[in-house]
């Protein structure tokens, strides 16, 4: 079988939940190669005394940031340059690759495909790096360029074996995010209203910062792992997503309530446009009367059909990949 390579961060432990996937799938010729994968270390000591000086001398707390990264862009190269020849290479969140890495790995392989979970206006130093790839999958219709080999691709739901198990509900509603303060100001309104109509929220936003609670909205410093997610996800009647004005493209926050049967509330309009969309499961704020929003989330979810639903499984976006 032909040896694949995935390349990418392993933000919030997303590779495992991709390597796991990959095993219950029998995929058994999969290697990966994670940004900051080693631990950093200090050249020598007088590098470490340099930046104790800095950080407590001259205030310049960002220095050993630099260090760090200058620490994996060696650490990636070096390997880069050790690795065999693969017959596809798969690079996700580029943004976080040098140029020069990835003018490596393109020795590396006869086929670079890339994925992007974001969009690249928000991630503008992705676009010369596009040269280096035969694919470059996006998830926001509006990056689509095909003449520049930039193509389609929405994000997921991971479709290995789960706990059948249903938790009791908790809640309504369920939000998870990082802060970002254009997308507070929304959040907090929205909570509001939540409350005011007493409908019952989770609400939870990861900050380095540490932050008191707002009304509803709880904050956090600690990533959840993906079973913790999802037992929030599975425990909650309806999941919020909010989009950031640079892209349209679709969370995962979407796939996972249509992979759970949520109900989901969001300010993105796009998804009107998907096969899976139906009003009586989405509820677009702005759009969908307000004072429908109660009946919205205790109405029965309407049943997607199978050969839709499983389109946008982890299996089919892997093999999309690959092909």
């Amino acid at each position: 079988m032909n040896r694949i390579l995935i390349i990418m961060h392993n933000y919030a432990g997303l590779s495992d939940l991709i390597k796991k996937n990959l095993e219950s799938l029998n995929y058994d010729n999969v290697d990966f190669l994670l940004y900051s994968d080693e631990k950093f270390r200090y050249k020598n000591w007088r590098e470490q005394l340099n930046n104790v000086y800095r950080k407590t001398v001259l205030g310049d707390k960002k220095y050993k940031e630099i260090l760090r990264k200058a620490f994996i862009e060696n650490t990636l190269l070096e390997k880069a340059k050790r690795l065999p020849e693969y017959e596809t290479i798969l690079v996700m969140t580029t943004d976080f690759f040098s140029e020069e890495f990835l003018n490596i790995i393109r020795t590396k392989t006869k086929k670079l495909i890339g994925n992007h979970w974001d969009g690249l206006n928000r991630t503008p130093n992705v676009y010369s790096k596009l040269k280096f790839f035969d694919k470059f999958y996006v998830f926001d219709k509006n990056d689509v360029d095909e003449k520049k080999n930039i193509f389609f691709l929405t994000n997921f739901f991971f479709n290995f074996e789960e706990n059948k198990d249903q938790p009791t509900i908790k809640n309504d509603v369920f939000y998870i995010g990082t802060y970002v303060e254009e997308r507070f100001k929304t959040l907090k309104e929205i909570s509001a209203i939540l409350s005011l109509k007493k409908i019952t929220q989770k609400i939870l936003l990861f900050s380095w910062d540490k932050r008191e609670p707002e009304g509803e909205i709880n904050f956090t410093n600690q990533f959840l792992t993906y079973d913790e997610n999802m037992n929030w996800v599975k425990s909650s009647k309806a999941l919020l997503d909010l989009k950031l004005k640079e892209h349209n493209g679709l969370s995962f926050r979407f796939f996972e309530a249509l992979k759970y049967e949520k109900k989901l509330i969001t300010d993105n309009p796009d998804v009107k446009n998907y096969d899976f969309y139906r009003q009586e499961n989405i509820f677009i704020i702005g759009e969908d009367a307000e004072e429908n929003l109660n009946s919205f989330i205790e109405n029965p979810y309407q049943e997607v059909p199978a050969e839709i639903k499983n389109k946008y499984s982890f299996e089919s976006w892997f093999k999309t990949l690959i092909s």
